[in-house]
């Protein structure tokens, strides 16, 4: 059947396929799950286990059945089909046409296979809700959770706005969603449908936070550096929070300014107790200065000058030796970044065959394994044009996954052994760099006994000065270091003042714009109630909830203080009212709504005919709007007057018939 753009009513007697057909687009789209977690088909026996038809009527088993549906808007026209009962094809399998495969030739189309309700579908490349919403250009927020951590507004709890369901006519509000354990399901959908900015600044605080959280990680890892490296001399940093100012997840106020690192101090512990870097600077520089030296008559110059060549020897080899392991660190690291990007790339296609895997498991055609557009996980070359019959035996799924997470195990153990042997390296240079040091404190002092004439100077003199010029060496790369960490650390601690205060400058309350589009729905709605007849009380009480965005009477639950026709009035006004305001709004509402048997608990003529006439107002903004009814073609055309409406008559025969005969779209 064909729905066109405006009002649809698809007419037929009850038990006849109405519901089936509403249902069928549920199903076919991959909606089922907003029934419940364990919502089945949502589809009844005429698809699933038996089917009555002919006159007499009499029952047959099904076999096998689909459902398909065509859907059209501005970037085209695609068909999702989905297997309700196959043998060899899973439910979960949504094969897909770009183009009209029901009412065109889909022989002469291209099909492409997704899932659905399997982990991935609103995000892998393969999941249908991924391609769902980006057909309908959707940007999904995330919601967070009640567990914790953010979830997808997954289309399964936007749809209940879209779509009432016979089961659902008990309550004013759309069907409540609550397996995703999302917080405020509901009011988030609503947000999403009428654009509220609420919601994109709930989003904006949540990537801030988690901003900060990361900053707070880094500057946690700094201060760990800071304190090792502070530790290798002896010392220790005061000055220094824990956290910078702004970091902590309450942190009250807008923050003043930034912690400023410059006021950090290195101390060192000197015959116990704690003095400054400064200090300590100087007392080495002191101590490291040459003073006049004795004379070394007795040991001789030749033997000095022996000892002198050996250092300088030594000097030789150790600075060759610090150019050769400075070489192996720089190839170290760069063998650990071209190993995480391997390890990154083998990640992804076991992904993409595990989705393969997935799709095949449900029942996918070969042709899921095509390999046009895609490239080699291992030498990056395109893969379009290539015969696997030239290239040797191909692996299957299983053995393809199988094979790249052995890869993965590989690759991550040279990635360990890479970083081990960098780590190595870079520990071996320090020292190398110590020795270097070494060597040349004590060629600076034999070459000072070369010009000493006199009596030998004491080996303490000797030792004292030298450890002195190392220990001087050492403390001002170890000052260096220190000072260039702190440096980092004031650029981090000014990142989480600037996002901390950006945090701060969201707004805590809903944003005007919010409350003026909430007006705007509690007015469209309160105007369809007083047409529609609402009588338990004065329809100027019925509201739009602050908090929740539903429709209410303050201090009371409108489900169950008005009339059931009432509760059905204010759902009709609700979902079709939030249609209607994001229509003029321009929002990503898709301008569809679904409405199952609105006539319902005695609904009169008079005001069902409001009710029809207000949805055919559709036809005016390109929107289109489906609902069932089993009263008769001539009744419906005088409640609808001059109203336009596409009336659908399935007549009294059962709309769902055995069929002998094979569709292009059979499996």
């Amino acid at each position: 059947m064909t729905f066109k753009s405006g009002l649809n009513v698809l007419r037929a007697s009850n038990s006849r396929g109405k519901t089936q057909s509403l249902q069928a687009v549920v199903y076919a789209l991959g909606l089922e799950s907003m029934f419940g977690p364990n919502s089945g088909t949502s589809l009844g026996s005429a698809l699933t286990t038996q089917i009555a038809y002919g006159d007499p009527e009499r029952a047959v088993a099904v076999e096998s059945s689909w459902c398909a549906v065509e859907l059209e808007n501005e970037n085209g026209i695609v068909t999702a089909q989905r297997a309700v009962k196959n043998s060899r094809v899973q439910p979960n399998l949504v094969r897909v046409w770009r183009g009209a495969a029901i009412t065109g030739d889909s022989s002469d189309l291209r099909h492409e296979e997704y899932f659905v309700r399997e982990s991935g579908a609103a995000r892998n490349p393969r999941g249908f809700h991924r391609f769902l919403t980006e057909y309908l250009g959707w940007q999904l927020p995330m919601i967070p959770k009640y567990t914790g951590g953010q979830a997808l507004l997954y289309p399964e709890v936007i749809f209940p706005f879209l779509y009432a369901d016979q089961r659902s006519w008990g309550s004013a509000g759309p069907r409540l969603v609550t397996q995703y354990q999302l917080r405020e399901p509901t009011r988030r959908a609503a947000e999403f449908l009428l654009g509220f900015a609420g919601p994109e600044t709930a989003a904006q605080r949540y990537r801030l936070e988690d901003q900060i959280k990361k900053l707070r990680s880094e500057w946690g890892s700094k201060l760990a550096a800071v304190e090792a490296t502070a530790a290798a001399a002896g010392g220790r940093v005061v000055g220094l929070p824990d956290l910078p100012v702004g970091a902590r997840s309450r942190s009250g106020s807008r923050p003043t300014r930034p912690t400023a690192t410059g006021e950090a101090r290195l101390q060192v512990l000197v015959d116990e107790e704690w003095v400054g870097d400064e200090e300590v600077l100087r007392t080495l520089q002191e101590a490291a200065t040459p003073a006049p030296t004795p004379q070394v008559g007795d040991v001789g110059q030749e033997v000095i000058r022996e000892r002198l060549s050996e250092q300088e020897r030594e000097l030789t080899r150790l600075s060759t030796t610090a150019r050769i392991v400075e070489q192996n660190l720089a190839l170290n690291e760069k063998q650990v970044a071209i190993l995480d990007s391997r390890i990154a790339a083998l990640t992804d296609e076991k992904i993409k065959n595990q989705d393969i895997k997935t799709l095949l498991r449900l029942g996918a055609s070969i042709d899921v394994l095509d390999l046009d557009g895609a490239d080699c996980p291992t030498c990056h070359q395109p893969l379009s044009n290539v015969e696997a019959g030239h290239v040797g035996p191909v692996l299957d799924v299983d053995a393809t996954i199988s094979l790249l997470s052995s890869q993965l195990r590989t690759f991550e153990e040279m990635r360990r052994q890479a970083q081990e042997a960098a780590t190595e390296s870079r520990a071996s240079y320090r020292a190398i760099q110590r020795a270097v040091d070494a060597r040349r404190t004590e060629i600076k002092a034999l070459q000072v006994d070369l010009v000493v004439p006199g009596e030998f100077p004491s080996s303490g003199d000797i030792a004292k000065r030298v450890a002195a010029e190392v220990r001087l060496s050492e403390f001002n790369r170890i000052r260096d270091a220190v000072q260039d960490l702190l440096g980092e650390m004031q650029e981090l601690a000014n990142s989480i003042f600037e996002v901390r205060s950006e945090l701060s400058d969201l707004p805590n309350v809903t944003p005007q714009e919010d409350n003026r589009r909430r007006d705007m729905l509690q007015k469209v709605v309160g105007e369809q109630l007083t047409d529609f007849g609402f009588s338990s009380y004065g329809a100027t009480l019925v509201s739009i909830d602050e908090e929740t965005l539903r429709p209410e009477r303050e201090g009371l639950n409108l489900d169950t203080d008005a009339s059931a026709s009432d509760v059905v009035r204010t759902k009709i006004a609700y979902l079709n009212g939030i249609r209607e305001v994001a229509n003029s709004l321009r929002t990503q509402h898709p301008g569809f709504l679904m409405l199952d048997e609105p006539r319902q608990h005695e609904l009169d003529e008079d005001h069902f005919r409001a009710t029809l006439r207000r949805l055919a107002r559709c036809s005016e903004v390109g929107d289109q709007v489906i609902a069932t009814s089993a009263a008769s073609v001539s009744a419906l055309s005088a409640m609808l007057g001059s109203a336009q409406a596409n009336v659908i008559d399935l007549g009294s025969q059962r709309l769902i018939q055995p069929t002998g005969r094979e569709d292009p779209m059979d499996y």
